[in-house]
């Protein structure tokens, strides 16, 4: 039972130290919400500093930051994320969270897209107001 306990702790200690470690990630109000699609990565000066994810349940799709230990920890930056609805050559912004200062999670508002072909975006506006930018693959 020690030795498991252990290895659980180290493996916990790898996760954080490199950054890749998140809170749970359910979207407040919808426990069932699963992830659909593929996982985005924002990259600023050669390295990943935030990822995007998409989720599906209670009949809505949400967007997911998750900004890195790695970048969060000491610096100034600013977070969007949306859910974009893409028809033909157009896509509309749904939900989401606009501007969120140096909060490392950030849950945008939901999106009544679950029917259509969405992805969710995500930008972070870095010091000295670099905007780099990622989503998570087109699901329909």
């Amino acid at each position: 039972m020690l030795k498991t306990l252990a290895a659980v702790a180290a493996v916990a200690a790898a996760l954080l130290s490199t950054g890749t470690a998140s809170a749970a990630e359910v979207p407040p109000g919808c426990a069932s919400a699963k992830q659909i699609g593929t996982t985005g990565y924002v990259q600023y000066q050669g390295k990943t500093i935030a990822s995007v994810k998409q989720f599906a349940g209670c009949g809505k799709n949400w967007p997911y930051t998750w900004v890195w230990d790695s970048y969060a920890s000491g610096r100034n930056y600013r977070v969007s994320n949306w859910i974009a609805e893409i028809k033909g050559d157009e896509e509309i912004p749904h939900g989401g969270a606009q501007g969120v200062r140096n909060k490392q999670e950030v849950w945008g508002a939901p999106a009544n897209t679950i029917k259509s072909c969405t992805r969710a975006v995500t930008s972070v506006t870095t010091t000295g107001d670099n905007y780099v930018s990622a989503w998570t693959d087109l699901r329909c």
